[in-house]
């Protein structure tokens, strides 16, 4: 095949040209580091490097998500931890007030100070965090969770929705408790049933010991403990009108059993006092600590009120220790969603650093053999270079001479 002049030129010039871009191309790999320059130098690798750079960015939100999480678990575990400790501090107040060594004016000093801890209930169930929101509200951040008025009466403000954060691909975590959770949802009595005295009661008597001794023959129904006489009584099941048990002899302190609950009563009762067991309730912390405030400013006349003052008191107790035990299962349960945070976040830095070497693998220079090919290019451009000039120096006329 004839090749022209201009054509042999042509392609001298051409593969100087390639040589020299192929020399440039080298020469950015080394000093970047980088082997993959643009998605033409290996479209395939280019693809997976995409691939990668989602996944990356993805645990990264994912890594942010979980520190968000942690500090919000942070601040109601802070704030829980300082509500159990008011909460120990009343029931302190509560238990030096019961001892019956105390004057009425002791009993008043007692309750001013235990309003004092209600404030401090309140305002922790109000905690914001750093971007001011109410961390006990649920998912109505703005909301302030809890108002109090001049009766102690406090209402909860928020919802019940807590916020579901992506901690992975697939799974999430909840942040937090809602504040109903928290300081609402609270069993009331021994967590199964309320005992209570009849409001006309006239004796001393007053229930000392409740608990369900078989559970499989409880039934969650009212029931009546009915004085005939000071020392005999009925049983009465008032949700269905049958009596479950009939003249039974009262000996005080001693158990009385049914429907797989066992009570004992302490004192004298008077014929037609009555003593009541109804299922347990949700009562808020705050209520709890108003009965309470309102126990220690009764005053006290007769032998009956005082019974009734003691056994409230004794009341006001098991309810401060089931919201105490509630508020100790919340932090309990924020502390295992805090280690469940921990080990995902390990999972997800362990990925993130996979993806990481496969990366490298894909996009980053191998220098020694990028200094070789350079070398080889080199040594390629300067021969080309030179039989360049050596062929234009070529004609017709040069070899006839």
């Amino acid at each position: 095949m004839r090749i022209t002049t201009p054509e042999l030129f042509n392609r001298g010039l051409n593969g100087i040209s390639d040589l020299q871009q192929s020399i440039f191309k080298y020469q950015q790999q080394i000093s970047s580091g980088k082997r993959l320059l643009q998605p033409s130098d290996d479209p395939v690798a280019a693809a997976q490097e995409l691939t990668i750079n989602e996944r990356t960015a993805s645990i990264e939100q994912h890594a942010r998500n979980s520190n968000l999480a942690g500090l919000r678990m942070d601040e109601q575990q802070n704030a829980i931890s300082s509500s159990m400790n008011a909460l120990q501090r009343i029931r302190d107040m509560l238990v030096a007030s019961r001892n019956g060594s105390l004057t009425p004016a002791d009993l008043k000093s007692n309750a001013s100070e235990v309003r004092q801890r209600l404030s401090e209930l309140v305002s922790l169930a109000n905690t914001r965090n750093a971007s001011g929101e109410y961390i006990f509200a649920g998912s109505a951040v703005t909301t302030q969770a809890y108002s109090m008025d001049v009766n102690l009466n406090v209402s909860y403000n928020g919802n019940q929705t807590t916020r579901e954060i992506p901690i992975a691909e697939g799974r999430t975590i909840t942040e937090g408790f809602a504040g109903n959770q928290v300081y609402g949802d609270i069993r009331n009595g021994n967590g199964t049933f309320v005992t209570a005295l009849g409001a006309t009661n006239t004796g001393t008597g007053r229930l000392v010991s409740d608990s369900v001794v078989n559970p499989a023959a409880y039934v969650a129904d009212n029931f009546s403990i009915n004085f005939t006489a000071p020392n005999t009584f009925d049983v009465v099941d008032t949700t269905t009108g049958a009596t479950v048990l009939a003249a039974q002899t009262y000996v005080d302190g001693q158990a009385i059993t049914f429907n797989g609950i066992s009570v004992s009563i302490t004192g004298s009762p008077a014929a037609t006092d009555t003593f009541t067991l109804t299922p347990s309730q949700n009562q808020s912390v705050f209520r709890t600590v108003k009965n309470a405030i309102t126990t220690l400013e009764t005053t006290l006349f007769t032998d009956a009120a005082r019974a009734a003052w003691a056994f409230a008191m004794d009341r006001n107790l098991a309810d401060v220790d089931q919201a105490m035990e509630n508020l100790n299962a919340v932090r309990t349960s924020l502390g295992a969603r805090q280690n469940a945070l921990d080990a995902q976040s390990q999972t997800n830095d362990d990925l993130k650093t996979q993806l990481a070497t496969i990366k490298s693998g894909l996009e980053d220079t191998d220098i020694t053999s990028a200094v070789s090919k350079l070398s080889q290019q080199t040594n390629a451009l300067n021969a080309a270079q030179a039989a360049f000039v050596r062929v234009q120096g070529l004609s017709l006329f040069n070899y006839l001479r």
